[in-house]
Order: C-alpha cells, then sequence, then structure tokens
C-alpha cells in the first residue's frame, strides 16, 4: 500500500524523531513536497516554515503533521499528512490544499499560523489511545477536543543528611509529593483524567533528605465544568487552560453522513485541528483505530492497511462533497 511505503519513508528519516524546526523534520518536509507534486499540488513554505501544496483556489484544507517526540511512532501526524496527498492524487482536478504544519509537537507553532487562511479544514489522525480498539470499530468520528489545564504544586520541606536525621524529625518534600501523586490519580473518575509527568527534586543528591519538590499536574475532562470539578479535587492552580473545542460546520457534517454509525469521541490529546477550530475555521477530524493497545508516540504505534485505507476512502469522499458545494 503505497500510503504505508511512504510512511515507512517518513520514519526512517531520524529514526521517528523529528523534532520541529529540525534537519530532520526539513527532510520529512523536503520528501513530501515531492509526493505533492506527484499528486498535482503546487507546493510552497510559508513564513512559519508550513508546507502547503495547493491546487486552485483552494477552500478545502487537509493535512497534519511531520515533526514527532524523541522516539516516536510511524503514524502520529504523518499519517494525515500522507493521507491527504493521497486524497489529492484520486482527486486530479479537484481545488484543494494539504498543508504539512511544522512543529505541532511543541507549540503547535504552524497551524498557529494558517488559522485564519482555510475555509474549511480535515485531519486524519491515529486514535493514541484504546477506545477504538476495545469497540471493534476501525474509525471514530472527533466531535471535540477535551479541557485540559496544567499547573505546578510546589512542596517545601528541609534538608537533611540522610544518614544521621532520625526518621521521626525529617521534612521531607518527597514523601509529601508521593503522596499528593497518589491523592491525585484518586481524584479522578473517567473520563476524565489526570497525570503527574514530571518531578523535580531538590538538591536532588542521594544522600540529602529532599527540602523542595515541584511536581507538574496535567488535567484534562470533556467539558469545562467536569475540569473545574477535578481542579478543584485535586486543589491546585492551574497555570493554563484550554477550553474545550468542538468540531463543528460543514466538514464536520460530512465526515458524520459519511460514517453514521461510528463512535463519536473527545479527544483527549490537542491537535493542529483544535487550533484551526478554536479560530472558527469549520473543522472535521477523523480518528484511525490504534492497535497494540493504543500505544501512541512510541515505536510500537500500529494501525492496520485495511482501517488505513477506509480512512483515506472517507477522506477522499469528504473532501470531494465539500469542494462540490464550495
Amino acid at each position: 500500500m503505497r500510503v504505508f511505503d511512504r510512511l515507512d519513508q517518513i520514519y526512517a528519516i531520524g529514526d521517528g524523531t523529528r523534532r520541529g524546526y529540525s534537519p530532520e523534520e526539513d527532510a520529512a518536509h523536503e520528501l513530501a513536497a515531492g509526493w505533492m507534486r506527484e499528486a498535482g499540488l503546487e507546493p510552497e513554505v510559508d513564513g512559519a516554515g508550513n508546507l502547503i501544496g495547493r491546487r486552485g483556489d483552494a477552500q478545502v484544507w487537509t493535512g497534519s503533521h511531520l515533526d514527532s517526540v524523541l522516539n516516536g511512532g510511524r503514524f502520529d501526524g504523518a499519517l494525515g499528512v500522507v493521507a491527504g496527498i493521497e486524497a489529492a492524487a484520486r482527486l486530479p482536478s479537484a481545488p484543494l490544499a494539504v498543508v504539512a504544519f511544522r512543529a505541532e509537537e511543541t507549540g503547535p507553532m504552524g497551524s498557529k499560523r494558517l488559522a485564519e487562511l482555510p475555509g474549511a479544514f480535515l485531519e486524519v489522525h491515529i486514535e493514541q489511545g484504546p477506545v477504538l480498539e476495545r469497540l471493534g470499530q476501525p474509525l471514530g468520528v472527533v466531535k471535540a477536543i477535551a479541557a485540559q489545564a496544567r499547573g505546578q504544586v510546589v512542596f517545601e520541606g528541609r534538608a537533611d543528611h540522610a544518614g544521621t536525621t532520625p526518621m521521626s524529625a525529617r521534612a521531607d518534600a518527597l514523601v509529601a509529593a508521593a503522596r499528593f501523586v497518589l491523592h491525585v490519580r484518586a481524584c479522578v473518575q473517567e473520563p476524565a483524567m489526570a497525570t503527574v509527568g514530571a518531578i523535580e527534586v531538590e538538591p536532588n543528591a542521594m544522600n540529602v533528605v529532599p527540602a523542595r519538590v515541584t511536581v507538574a499536574v496535567d488535567a484534562r475532562a470533556p467539558d469545562a465544568a467536569a475540569l473545574d470539578e477535578l481542579i478543584a479535587a485535586i486543589g491546585f492552580s492551574p497555570g493554563s487552560r484550554i477550553d474545550p473545542v468542538a468540531m463543528s460546520g460543514a466538514p464536520f457534517e460530512v465526515v458524520g453522513e459519511l460514517l453514521p454509525e461510528a463512535p463519536r469521541l473527545v479527544s483527549g490529546a490537542g491537535h493542529d485541528a483544535m487550533v484551526l477550530a478554536s479560530a472558527g475555521v469549520p473543522t472535521a477530524m477523523l480518528f484511525v483505530r490504534s492497535l497494540n493497545g493504543g500505544a501512541s508516540h512510541c515505536p510500537e504505534e500500529l494501525s492496520s492497511e485495511e482501517d488505513v485505507a477506509l480512512a483515506v476512502d472517507v477522506l477522499t469522499r469528504a473532501v470531494e462533497r465539500l469542494v462540490a458545494v464550495g
């Protein structure tokens, strides 16, 4: 399958590591530009470094990103770009645009630049989770991107000698932080989620009782009210917050009509589609079933050729309908 062959070619660049604005991401964009030309698109690069393959007076856009996390997988981001190019090749006379956004994993940087340009946007993306696999469904229609809040909590203790200070006399900041981590876990009721994914210990020495610990909290929920409840239960003050973003407009309606029985999902992860939808661009997002238990951001990331082929077919039909109605 041509889509899988191209995904392998992209993955070979950097062995799955293509940081935003790195030489590896540059090489992936150069490769995709050649495929765009083969599909009858005219590639160009904008001021943010986004690669745009355009044909005619394009009002319908599709695509995703080609950067990756460290040791990422074959499908995250790249699938949406390659699927878009494949759809363009199947619609040789349709005015449309395929975009490879820059630096989604660290921003997203590129889609912020283009938020005011597309008339309509569709993104195909691997689910990055196990829901579709558990449901036995190849595709899912994203109805919204979850609300998200992030912040830090600091625990103060006292630095003491690890070999001479009695256990009963210690003010160990890491012990307090450990209790908090368990507290965060206990506060969550699915489908909400909360994670302590980063911990900074000071002075971070094996023979010193920790004096200060900073933990980073990531909380997510399907809607703003649920996120408020989770934040209150955990008891932290977010440093940043993103309200939920709904998919809407003609792209969402068309994808829904093409997949009336497909599950409607809330994405817990942010995407380029989130940036465009939040700016008022009519947007749809199509999830492709992740295998291997939903493994993502790792080499074990996997989707089947059959599911990917179905996603490309749906994307092609959706773009064709949207182009027809203008």
